[in-house]
């Protein structure tokens, strides 16, 4: 049979050294260091029914699967408890969005074909534990790493799937997780060259790309320029609905927002960011892959601190595929040699049929990035995408459609629904009413100006709710000084001119109003009972060690008894 043609060899003789050698690029697995004494591995087989899941990935290939999926598997559990507090109050409440599973915040058929089903939360937990599971074994060669990277690519839709809008895991900051564990898995063999990782770099690259060029198509569709107004805007946005609990960082976004300068060039560098990053990566050797690398998780780590959008968990850990180019700098070798052409042209000649599969999954990113598939209704087919996250270009100052978000749920944290951009009452899509808010887990309340509101954007609101001068939607009633104090702001912003947003002392004046917002909005008490029963609850769980939250996953439950029912 075909099993007895696995070959076998000794990695001591065939290999070299055991150790890990930094200035030759070659790596000791680290469980072979911890656990085991023998170094068989399994080679690829020339037969078309080779033992394809128990051939080990490359050297590199399998540090960086470790790194990866260690990293990967380490946040799902430190974010676990956060998980299940999100799901058993969306699987306990009637919300509109309660029913829907898929990825993003339109919860999409993962690559627009296939639905994900709601799980009951025992199995919820269960499919959340086998992941990880799933990503740990994925890093021992001696278990068929490629099953497990299989295993964790199928996983990922049923855990994440019932997640798409939950403040920590949805939206997009997760896409790129399924999209890697497939690349690793088709990966060549032992003897083989790394050239899966250089797809990983140029998928990623593709990414960073469709999001510059979304950015710069919509700006063109709404007729206003992308840059220091809209970045301006856009921490303002934060500032309602994610507000640092730092008052050092509260006092850099302020800095920033009144200096028009700052913004563009947060604004100009972001874009040059994106759009410079493949380039970096294709044509830049070791220097430029590593610069790209640093560049790249700066951008994420300044993302969070003014924005609030973690990506840290879910895509950050992706950064680990540059660690042999920092290597390869640290030990002096070229800074700019020619070598992701050649790497990809030897791993087309050692395995054509797995590095044709990569090559068409990469080809369908870049067709769902030209496309701008995300941008039309129905059309989305996450985890492929073209990231138009923040596309909309903005102004303060000028006519467009104003809101805001304003709650003491910490969404830069996990366990909510995110709402700061979505499901607004007045939306087409998944609306939350007044009464869905009473189970919020805390207080909420939604405004709105819908004077000006672009052609692009009216389909986003229903009709009745254009032409407003001040909507608003909360869980509490709101005072009238709360109430006058918005309409104030709103009034302000109508009398501005554009250019105002140049104006230091205007921009001031918003945040100041904005302050006074925050501040009055936290002399409310809840009044309803389902609201104020949710956030004791609420308050009762964040007190209880992270560990004994986890500890849950083993309490009987109505789908999961231990002991049968008399």
């Amino acid at each position: 049979g075909w099993a007895q043609e696995i070959k076998i060899f000794s990695e001591q003789g065939a290999m070299g050294s055991i150790g890990i050698s930094l200035r030759n690029v070659t790596y000791r697995r680290p469980e072979e260091a911890l656990l085991f004494a023998s170094d068989a591995v399994c080679m690829d087989s020339p037969e078309v029914l080779q033992p394809f899941f128990l051939c080990e990935p490359p050297e590199q290939v399998r540090l960086f699967i470790t790194l990866f999926c260690v990293s990967v598997a380490f946040s799902l559990i430190i974010n676990h408890p956060s998980a299940i507090r999100y799901y058993r109050f969306i699987t306990s409440t009637n919300l509109p969005l309660s029913g829907r599973r898929g990825l993003g915040y339109n919860a999409c058929k993962a690559y627009g074909i296939f639905p994900i089903g709601n799980l009951p939360e025992s199995h919820f937990q269960m499919v959340g534990w086998l992941l990880v599971v799933s990503l740990l074994l994925a890093c021992h060669s001696h278990l068929a790493p490629r099953f497990f990277l299989f295993a964790s690519f199928g996983l990922y839709f049923l855990y994440f799937g019932q997640l798409f809008c939950e403040s920590k895991h949805g939206g997009h900051g997760a896409l790129l997780l399924p999209s890697v564990l497939l690349l690793l898995a088709l990966s060549g063999g032992p003897q083989g060259s790394p050239w899966s990782l250089v797809f990983i770099k140029l998928f990623l690259g593709v990414i960073y790309f469709a999001g510059a060029v979304s950015k710069v198509v919509v700006a063109g569709v709404f007729g206003r320029p992308w840059l220091g107004s809209t970045m301006q805007a856009y921490i303002v946005d934060a500032m309602w609905s994610r507000p640092h609990w730092s008052f050092l960082v509260r006092a850099l976004q302020r800095f920033l927002l009144q200096r028009w300068y700052l913004c563009t060039i947060l604004a100009v560098s972001g874009l040059a960011f994106e759009f410079a990053w493949l380039p970096m990566v294709m044509f830049g050797g070791r220097l430029g892959s590593v610069l790209a690398g640093a560049i790249a998780f700066s951008f994420h780590l300044g993302v969070d601190l003014l924005q609030g959008l973690d990506f840290k968990p879910f895509w950050c850990p992706v950064f680990w595929v540059f660690l042999p180019d920092v290597q390869a700098l640290w030990h002096g070798q070229d800074v700019l040699p020619d070598q992701i052409w050649p790497i990809l042209a030897q791993g087309f000649a050692e395995e054509p049929c797995r590095w044709l599969m990569s090559a068409t999954y990469l080809l369908l990113q870049v067709v769902v990035a030209i496309r701008f598939m995300d941008c039309w209704e129905g059309m989305e087919c996450l985890p492929l995408t073209c990231c138009p996250m923040f596309a909309v270009p903005r102004n303060l100052f000028d006519d467009e459609l104003r809101a805001g978000v304003i709650t003491d749920l910490d969404l830069r944290g996990g366990g909510y629904v995110d709402f700061a951009y979505n499901f607004f009452p007045w939306s087409t899509e998944l609306p939350l009413s007044a009464s869905d808010l009473q189970h919020m887990p805390g207080r909420v309340l939604f405004w709105m100006s819908s004077l000006h509101c672009d052609e692009n954007m009216k389909r986003f609101l229903k009709p009745e709710y254009l032409n407003k001068e001040l909507l608003i939607c909360a869980n509490f009633d709101v005072s009238p000084a709360l109430h006058d104090k918005l309409l104030q702001l709103v009034r302000f912003l109508e009398q501005a001119h554009p250019n105002d947003w140049t104006d230091g002392a205007k921009i001031g004046e918003v945040a100041n109003l904005q302050v006074e917002c925050r501040s009055l909005f936290k002399e409310h008490a809840f009044t309803t009972e389902g609201s104020q029963d949710a956030f004791e609850g609420l308050q009762a769980t964040k007190k209880v060690p992270d560990l004994l939250n986890w500890m849950t996953f083993f309490t009987p439950t109505e789908w999961h008894p231990y002991v049968a029912a008399q």
